[in-house]
């Protein structure tokens, strides 16, 4: 998987707003390449411990908070007041799926939000990290959502 010969394969995954060249919010999102991906994960991903599989260990590194989502409509909820500061300054955020096979996409925080659901509803397992923040927000499938600051290099 390190020759980077499966990641992004499966642009078909993403959300559907996401390769619809027909939609407003979908022509603002830029799929990142394999380099791209590898340098998202090194200032963010890779800078936690792992757990098993994809997962971050915050058993042994510290976090800001954790929130639980019971439905879609919480996650929107949620995605809203979470990405709330980068919406009203304008910045864009990158959505790191746990799937290798889906590419990392970067998009405006306020598209972000407006299509949370479409993101949970892809792969209810990601990160999202406002650019040039240091904030890291995982998603799991079970409805636990963690916020962490990225541990410096």
């Amino acid at each position: 998987m390190s020759d980077g010969s499966s990641y992004g394969s499966r642009p078909d995954y993403l959300p559907d707003f996401v390769n619809d060249p027909r939609d407003d919010d979908g022509r603002q999102v830029v799929k990142l390449d394999f380099a791209e991906n590898s340098a998202l994960a090194a200032a963010t991903l890779n800078r936690f411990p792992a757990a098993s599989g994809d997962v971050l260990d915050f058993a042994s590194a510290p976090f800001d908070d954790r929130l639980w989502w019971d439905d879609e409509e919480d996650w929107t909820r949620m995605a809203a007041e979470l990405l709330s500061p980068y919406v009203q300054r304008g910045e864009r955020v990158a959505v790191i799926w746990g799937n290798y096979v889906m590419p990392a996409v970067t998009m405006p925080a306020e598209v972000a939000v407006r299509h949370a659901r479409d993101i949970l509803d892809a792969l209810p397992h990601f990160w999202i990290h406002p650019l040039g923040s240091a904030v890291l927000i995982e998603c799991l499938t079970d409805g636990q959502v963690t916020v962490a600051t990225i541990p410096s290099s």
